[in-house]
């Protein structure tokens, strides 16, 4: 009898009505203090491959739940930020990381010019745009770099670029199909180049997105040209 009400026990804990793993924490300004929202939260397998992402809310908690524990590289990113990596270890229940800081990126400026204009990231019905080119910190580095920086969207070392966690994101440049996907493709384009990225997660019929994650869109400054869409 003691052996069946084990086996049992062992079942009901690792069975299909295990609890599942949910890790959750809060991202907050390490100088203010104040909560980072909107900031792109990815976890990835020891593979470095994307298991589940999400963003932070406005008071800058997340919260990921998965179907099985393990080891995982916790990824935190936000514009104007210092990338927050942490290895964590997921077992049944709750893991609650608590606070985490994320670190401004330090800039020597020569002199600063305020001005109004646009904010760097605009909400449109059927995306979201950032505006690349009224970003002073995105301009500096690659596209990659610039991606990295947008909510939601991350790319790997490997140049896996994943949206929400998922892959098998469909990239374009101005439009048109490109191959900024394959290889170090993203690192080759600089930001500097580009004028905006628009992120549309749920592509409209005027899309081929057939077993995409969904479109990102890059687009060039009228100034420059790119070698990098498909004949």
């Amino acid at each position: 009898m003691r052996t069946i009400l084990i086996l049992f026990l062992f079942i009901w804990l690792n069975g299909p009505g295990a609890k599942a793993q949910i890790l959750s924490g809060t991202l907050a300004d390490s100088n203010t203090h104040h909560p980072v929202a909107y900031a792109t939260v990815s976890l990835l397998n020891t593979e470095g491959k994307p298991a589940l992402g999400t963003m932070t809310d406005e008071k800058g908690k997340f919260i990921l739940k998965l179907n099985k524990a393990g080891v995982f590289v916790l990824n935190c990113s936000f514009v104007g930020y210092q990338l927050l990596t942490r290895s964590v270890t997921l077992a049944a229940g709750e893991t609650d990381l608590g606070t985490l800081l994320l670190i401004p990126r330090a800039r020597q400026l020569s002199e600063v010019t305020v001005s109004g204009q646009q904010l760097a990231l605009r909400l449109q019905p059927d995306k979201k745009v950032f505006e690349v080119g009224k970003d002073v910190l995105s301009q500096n580095g690659s596209v990659s770099d610039a991606l990295n920086g947008i909510p939601s969207v991350a790319v790997s070392p490997q140049g896996e670029v994943s949206l929400r966690g998922n892959t098998g994101v469909t990239v374009l440049v101005n439009g048109r199909r490109s191959g900024l996907t394959q290889g170090n493709a993203l690192e080759q384009l600089q930001a500097d180049q580009v004028e905006r990225i628009e992120v549309i997660t749920s592509p409209s019929a005027r899309y081929d997105a057939s077993g995409s994650a969904g479109i990102i869109n890059i687009v060039l400054k009228k100034n420059k040209k790119s070698d990098l869409t498909d004949s």
